[in-house]
């Protein structure tokens, strides 16, 4: 009896002691260890400069690999690439290579990745050891950086290695309320895992008022980059000003929705109903979804996110919903922070609500993209759209078209990803639509 005890408790402790493993290192490969985990853990070593060949297969060679780099950065030498290996390779390598990495799309052109990085197809091909202009989903392209700095020695004169170095400069973000690491990194084309690794973080959420570390390659750019922000804010705070000043001037057409009625559309543009019907000429209250009204003498209310308060940027079936799901692309379980509503390509994409556009274009993974912010800290997404049709700085109107919806990005075919955010933290669209 005794005996059993005595085995029992052996066996909890070992699971706990085994829990405990699993949860400080959650990545973890070793000798004979197959997958897409072993690929970036060698594709990180060869980087550096180590021989290993990247097959998927944890062989003696890549242990080898991975035990020189271990004995040359004091770390404990046994060949296994845990998390704290890794993420010393990682921030090696954004210290070290002279690229941004790029994961290609689908829709992806070489010819187009070259166009948007102002590079040549001929230097992009040969960049990257390419015999042909072919390229498939989900390959890596490295993208060579400009105005590189070298290292100069004491007496100003180049350094005896023989390798260009490169030295990165450091500035410091403060996070805006809305601002995603998306839309941060493509402000500054820089890769979303570049930031991430020069600020240790496991996850792209994060929070307005935090400071941030953007590692800049280009030190004039560094210089320059926060008074070109305030140029830019500046900029767009004067086309509010003006917009909002002829207001009273200006007509607003409004695309009746479903569910819509003449006293919420009153409600929602601060006039009445009978400053509608006047405008419009209507005898009564009865109005019609895709029936155009026109307002006037409008004065626009500050945005309350609740029940209702979003309109459907499009009408079609939710074929993926807000939460966890396995993701139909990558195969792998992840967390969906939006709705994907499917329609055909080229469907007017409408402002779920009125504000300020302040991204509009290109988004790793969503594709063509726009962001509304409303106030208050709330934004709306519309991803994976086929064109945008509005300017960043530009104020849209509830119901107004926006964009333009398609399939960019890393998506599997036509739909819309409807997204909300409130101070930079992805919420359920679900709960404040009709």
């Amino acid at each position: 009896m005794e005996k059993n005890k005595f085995f029992n408790i052996l066996i909890i402790i070992s699971v706990f002691l085994l829990a405990v493993t699993i949860s400080v290192s959650a990545f973890q490969v070793k000798l004979n260890d197959r997958g897409k985990e072993v690929i970036e853990a060698q594709k990180h070593l060869e980087i550096l400069g180590y021989e290993v060949a990247i097959d998927g297969i944890f062989g003696k060679s890549t242990e080898d690999a991975a035990k020189k780099f271990q004995a040359e950065n004091n770390l404990q030498v046994d060949g296994i690439i845990g998390g704290k290996t890794l993420s010393l390779l990682k921030e090696m390598i954004s210290e070290k290579v002279s690229y941004e990495l790029y994961v290609v799309d689908k829709g992806d052109t070489l010819s187009a990745i070259a166009d948007s990085k102002n590079i040549s197809l001929k230097k992009l091909k040969k960049f990257n050891n390419l015999g042909s202009a072919k390229i498939k989903v989900g390959q890596d392209l490295k993208i060579p950086r400009k105005n590189i700095a070298k290292v100069k020695s004491v007496d100003n004169k180049e350094s005896s290695n023989s390798k260009t170095e490169m030295k990165t400069a450091k500035i410091y973000y403060t996070i805006r309320p809305g601002d995603t690491l998306s839309t941060i990194a493509a402000r500054r084309n820089l890769p979303v895992e570049e930031i991430m690794n020069a600020n240790n973080l496991s996850s792209d959420f994060i929070k307005a008022g935090e400071e941030i570390v953007l590692p800049i390659t280009d030190f004039k750019q560094a210089d320059n980059l926060a008074k070109d922000e305030e140029v830019k804010e500046k900029q767009a705070d004067e086309v509010q000003k003006r917009v909002k000043a002829n207001n009273s001037a200006q007509k607003i057409v409004y695309e009746i929705q479903r569910g819509d009625a003449l006293s919420t559309i009153a409600k929602m543009y601060g006039t009445n109903v009978e400053t509608i019907r006047r405008n419009n000429n209507l005898n009564g209250n009865r109005i019609f979804a895709g029936d155009k009204l026109i307002i006037k003498d409008y004065e626009r209310k500050p945005f309350s996110l609740g029940r209702n308060s979003l309109i459907w940027p499009v009408k079609g079936r939710i074929s993926s919903n807000f939460g966890w799901r396995t993701h139909p692309i990558k195969k792998t379980r992840l967390f969906h922070n939006g709705l994907d509503i499917a329609v055909p390509k080229g469907t007017a994409v409408r402002a779920a609500a009125s504000g300020k556009v302040v991204h509009s274009g290109w988004m790793n993974g969503f594709g063509y993209t726009v962001i509304i912010d409303h106030g208050k800290g709330i934004e709306t997404l519309y991803g994976h759209n086929s064109k945008v049709t509005v300017a960043r700085g530009t104020e849209v109107n509830k119901g107004q078209t926006v964009a333009l919806s398609g399939s960019t990005g890393l998506s599997t075919g036509p739909h819309l990803h409807l997204g909300v955010l409130k101070n930079g933290e992805p919420i359920n669209p679900r709960k404040y639509l009709p």
